[in-house]
């Protein structure tokens, strides 16, 4: 597909490199060179590159008939028509053409969008970049690479429909990879876990994914890494394993849990022990012979060897196909840590059980022997004799015997053990397979039980003996047998992080059974060791410390203040000139220092409510604007010391039956915007303090006013947003008027920022739009969001609910991702936000303000 080009220069539109006609000096050449082709929209509906707009010369006077104003005009060179053309901005007034941008390749783009965020923010030369704000909490995903490689890995916490179920069950339907009530086990995983109590904060709530992302943190590198490993393992095709679906977090428990979810069957192999062997016969059992193998073989395909197998770690699929169960490996590795393996399931070849049962014995020890595929090879052939001859107890004189040697000369009388019960396995064997065909088989099980690793066969050797007896199957030209042991890494389950534990195991209770959902909790809960740090005791006497003080979002760091002054609700907050402003609807601005919260002044003037205030900077100097519902708009000097009367007054000519300044802006071309409840939009120059543009269209109170990237956004109780051009205020598009959930319910509030636009509603929903396309729309209060507030990538919402929710935005090819941080609890009705500087400053209806950082900022 051809990319579109600019009507002028005929050069392909794209985003790179540093372009000309950024400013409003003419270009000597139209387009030329590897400047940036970005296309700007003209008022005809036509576009041009920026390069070409900035060389276009202005119409002649006589032609135009704009006197002096034909130099803020131009001829589109597609139709001809006048249209105008701020050329002091220079084409970044004009708005982009998002249609045409969208056809560009991403790697051009993401090089122009750099290249234009330059013009737009020079630096002076050698003038290094301005440091990033503070985060207002420490993320766990931005500690390390983890979330982004495992956020699909962590399953919804309302995919499993209560905490004493095992199945998915959402009102969202069932997970992409579940078929209807897929029965799932559940194996804990033991890390620190969030307290519901006098662990964590009193306000701060984190929010699901916060948890678990926090209790991987906790768990461990390594420990993570395996996890990672086993669970990629279950989705490689054709490996005979059952799936594992990811991580789940009991979080209505007192103590949040973390469990592997796992594939789950109810057919096992136990249940085959208790068939007849008439029933069960040869032929069955070398058909699931070679699946048993074609399971180990493809987690060796992996590197992974299980270090112990038993016959639960097997179960048959919904097809009658056998597949091992990683989450029942897992729960049997962990009783052998516990040296409680007596129980005759647990199959543990003979040269790691000796170290097990070793006094001195520790994890290294056993890691520094020789670990390989020959592990699983002995257990398995053990589970293949088990099922041969219906003998579910075969080591247990193994196991036994073991316990009753002493610790001289143990591994002797070990060894001289082992062979007796070796040679009992292999004469039963023996009357079982009388027939001449079969002594390769009964070979093959004695060589698998040597009691030396290295003399074992390999997984696929047992594997070709059984497809030589029994057939092919339908898996012999896709199971690639010399990629099996390839690997020279081996990652061992039975001593890996997940399977060892910490200092004081605990068993975990288990549930119920309710009609075939059940879940598979038994055993200790897998732990990392480690202690939790003292709390902080320090308090400053506005202040409540929580938690511990390390790295966490939970533990500790958090802080808040509390700022009385006001009489009645707080409704707007804003800083500058070093002060903390706030108005409310006793018809004062409280005035705050930002270096100890305290009280500096109140300014009093208003003989209405207060409902909008800003901090503006203007010809050098800083102001505040105010603006009440009588219609009065209010201009106060920030200066030291500050001024008792405003520097300036005046009023907006109203309809009687509407009134009240309800939302204020600026724009850098020097106008000061106020929103009114007449439904217009005013522009005021400041230079005189006159009425210069009246902007209509909306169809109630236009609520909430924003100026960024070059258009002034404005937000009403109509449930739509207008675009305006700043530097003629004719309008631009309008955005929301359409059918999507959210849409006929008043916009409360806006936020936006580098191309991001972040609306509120009376409702509860908001709605997240990307270069004026909406992405996104959802429900996350219960009632209105008053307070809207976004900071780079997070955005914090409060409203009627009494809850601040934060949130962090990131976007992929398709869509965008909103993901859910936390939320603080406050005492009433967020009616106000404003993020600066690492703090979240809020307005409550209870006429107090509270200001929540992290740590000692």
């Amino acid at each position: 597909m051809e990319l579109p080009e600019c009507p002028v220069c005929l050069q392909p539109y794209s985003l790179g490199g540093d372009g000309g006609g950024g400013g409003g000096g003419a270009s000597s050449s139209f387009g030329g060179g590897a400047g940036a082709v970005v296309p700007r929209v003209l008022a005809c509906g036509h576009s041009v590159c920026e390069a070409c707009l900035a060389a276009l010369p202005p119409p002649p006077r006589a032609a135009s008939g704009a006197g002096t104003e034909a130099a803020d005009a131009l001829r589109c060179p597609e139709c001809a028509q006048l249209v105008p053309f701020p050329r002091s901005l220079g084409p970044s007034a004009l708005p982009k053409n998002i249609d045409l941008l969208r056809l560009i390749p991403s790697s051009s783009s993401s090089s122009s969008s750099s290249s234009s965020s330059n013009r737009r923010n020079p630096n002076p030369p050698n003038h290094p970049p301005p440091s990033p704000p503070p985060h207002f909490l420490p993320l766990p995903w931005a500690r390390y690479p983890l979330f982004s490689s495992c956020k699909h890995l962590i399953l919804p916490h309302r995919s499993l429909s209560s905490a004493a179920s095992s199945s998915f069950s959402s009102s969202r339907g069932n997970p992409w990879f579940c078929r209807d009530n897929q029965a799932v086990s559940l194996l804990p995983i033991k890390t620190s876990p969030f307290s519901s109590d006098s662990e964590q904060s009193e306000w701060f709530r984190p929010s699901y994914v916060t948890q678990v992302v926090e209790a991987l943190d906790k768990l461990g590198d390594r420990a993570r890494d395996e996890l990672g490993f086993l669970i990629e393992a279950s989705w490689k095709p054709r490996s005979g394993l059952c799936r594992v679906f990811g991580l789940w977090m009991d979080i209505e428990e007192e103590k949040s849990q973390l469990f592997l979810v796992s594939e789950r069957f109810d057919l096992g192999m136990g249940d085959l022990m208790k068939e007849e062997r008439k029933k069960f016969g040869l032929l069955r059992f070398g058909i699931i012979g070679l699946e048993l193998c074609e399971a180990v073989m493809g987690l060796h395909s992996e590197g992974i060897v299980c270090g112990c197998l038993s016959l639960s770690c097997f179960c048959f699929d919904d097809y009658g196909h056998c597949l091992l169960d990683l989450s029942k490996v897992l729960l049997l590795c962990r009783r052998i840590w516990e040296l409680n393996h007596t129980k005759t399931e647990e199959l543990v070849a003979p040269e790691v059980l000796l170290l097990l049962h070793d006094k001195n014995h520790t994890k290294d020890r056993v890691v520094d022997g020789s670990v390989g595929y020959g592990l699983d090879v002995w257990s398995l052939a053990c589970v293949l004799i088990m099922l041969l001859t219906c003998d579910a107890h075969l080591a247990v004189e193994l196991n036994e015997g073991l316990i009753g040697l002493t610790e001289k000369g143990k591994r002797e009388e070990f060894i001289e053990l082992y062979d007796g019960w070796k040679k009992k396995v292999v004469d039963k064997v023996e009357e079982l397979l009388v027939s001449r065909e079969f002594e390769s088989l009964v070979r093959m099980f004695d060589s698998c039980l040597s009691y030396q690793p290295e003399s074992r066969p390999h997984v696929s050797d047992v594997w070709y003996c059984f497809r030589g007896l029994f057939g092919k199957t339908c898996l012999d030209d896709l199971v690639d047998l010399d990629a099996f042991g390839a690997k020279e890494s081996v990652r061992c389950c039975l001593l890996n992080n997940l399977s060892s534990l910490g200092k004081e195991g605990r068993n975990v209770r288990c549930r119920e059974e309710n009609g075939n959902l059940s879940r598979d909790v038994s055993g200790t809960d897998l732990e990392e060791s480690g202690e939790h740090g003292e709390r902080d005791d320090d308090h400053h006497k506005e202040e409540k410390v929580d938690g511990e003080s390390n790295n966490s979002i939970n533990s500790g760091g958090f802080k808040s203040v509390t700022l009385q002054g006001h009489r009645d609700c707080v409704t707007g907050i804003a800083v500058g000139g070093g002060f903390l402003f706030s108005s409310s609807y006793d018809k004062t601005i409280n005035v705050w220092s930002l270096q100890d919260f305290s009280h500096v002044q109140s300014l009093r003037g208003h003989e209405h409510r207060v409902m909008a205030i800003l901090i503006l900077d203007f010809a050098g100097q800083t102001l505040c604007a105010s603006g009440d519902s009588g219609s009065g708009i209010f201009l106060w000097s920030v200066t030291i010391p500050l001024m008792q009367e405003p520097l300036r007054k005046w009023y907006e000519h109203n309809d009687w039956r509407y009134s009240g300044v309800h939302s204020l802006a600026f724009s850098g071309t020097g106008y000061l915007y106020t929103g009114s409840g007449d439904k217009s939009i005013k522009a005021w120059s400041m230079q005189d303090y006159s009425l210069q543009c009246t902007m209509t269209g909306h169809k109630s109170t236009v609520s909430s006013l924003v100026v960024a990237d070059g258009v002034l956004y404005s937000g009403s109780w109509d449930g739509t947003i207008r675009l305006w051009w700043l530097s003629d205020h004719s309008p631009l598009s309008v955005l929301g008027d359409d059918n999507t959930p959210g849409s006929f319910s008043p916009i409360l509030s806006l936020s936006a920022q580098s191309g991001w636009v972040i609306s509120s509603y009376e409702n509860g929903f908001i709605k997240i739009w990307r270069n004026d396309v909406l992405l996104r729309a959802e429900k996350i209060h219960n009632g209105s969001i008053y307070a809207l507030q976004m900071d780079n990538n997070c955005f914090f919402t409060g409203g009627w609910d009494k809850l601040i929710n934060i949130q962090e935005l990131s976007e992929n090819e398709s869509e965008v991702d909103l993901r859910n941080i936390g939320s603080i609890v406050c005492d009433s009705f967020i009616t106000s936000l404003l993020y600066w500087q690492g703090k979240l400053f809020v307005g409550l209806s209870n006429k107090e303000i509270k200001v929540y950082y992290y740590g000692s900022q």
